[in-house]
């Protein structure tokens, strides 16, 4: 389920404006990178996390008309750069959220 909401969280951060985010906007991906952070780094590989996001694209698509096309682009254009963010870059979510792949949920 909280992958679900990163998931939201991406898709809102992606899909808007490049205008700076109130403080609610803020606190949501900063706890919702948080729980994704915590939960990746539980020996998940970037594989196995890619192909479950994806599943929840399918579901989604079949929710929502014509989504799963592009909730799998968005997957594959932004996940790895808040993987490489949180793992390999060891970054915060308050600076993944800030200045990294979700740049602009936080003013």
């Amino acid at each position: 389920m909280k992958v679900l909401f990163f998931f939201a969280c991406l898709l809102v951060a992606a899909s808007s404006s490049p205008s700076p985010r109130n403080a609610l906007t803020c606190e949501i991906c900063v706890d919702i990178v948080t729980d994704f952070d915590n939960w990746l780094t539980s020996d998940k590989t970037e594989a196995e996390i890619v192909d479950y996001i994806k599943q929840l694209c399918h579901t989604l698509g079949q929710i929502i008309a014509g989504f799963e096309a592009t909730c799998n682009f968005l997957i594959e254009s932004q996940l790895p750069g808040i993987i490489d963010d949180l793992v390999n870059s060891n970054l915060d979510p308050l600076t993944v959220c800030t200045s990294g792949a979700l740049a602009g949920s936080c003013p």
